[in-house]
C-alpha cells in the first residue's frame, strides 16, 4: 500500500513552519515505517540470502550468565549448509557505568 506524507512541504515552506505535534506525529509514523522495513528486510535476507551478505546465530549454549547471555553460540554461514563456528565468551557481560 502506497501511503503519502500527511504534511506536505513546498520548496517554498521551511519545516520551522511546522508545529511540534505535526512534528512528532511525522516521528511515529516514521518509527513505524522503520520497524516495518526492518521485519521485511529480515524475512527477504532468509528467502534471499545470496543477496544479503551475513549470517545468524543458528544456536547457544543451555548455560546462561547473571545478564542472560548464553555461553557458547553457534554462527552459521549464510546458507546454514556447511556446518557451523562455535564461540566462547571470553569475559563478563561489561557497560559503560553512566
Amino acid at each position: 500500500m502506497v501511503r503519502t506524507c500527511p504534511v506536505k512541504i513546498s520548496k517554498n515552506i521551511s519545516a520551522l513552519t511546522m508545529t511540534e505535534q505535526e512534528i512528532a506525529q511525522l516521528q511515529v509514523e516514521l518509527a513505524t515505517y522503520k520497524a516495518g522495513y526492518e521485519a521485511q528486510r529480515k524475512i527477504l535476507a532468509s528467502i534471499f540470502p545470496e543477496r544479503f551478505n551475513g549470517y545468524f546465530i543458528c544456536g547457544h549454549s543451555t548455560e546462561l550468565d547473571a545478564m542472560g547471555l548464553p555461553d557458547i553460540i553457534q554462527v552459521c554461514p549464510q546458507y546454514g549448509l556447511d556446518g557451523f563456528a562455535t564461540y566462547k565468551k571470553q569475559g563478563e557481560y561489561s557497560a559503560p557505568g553512566w
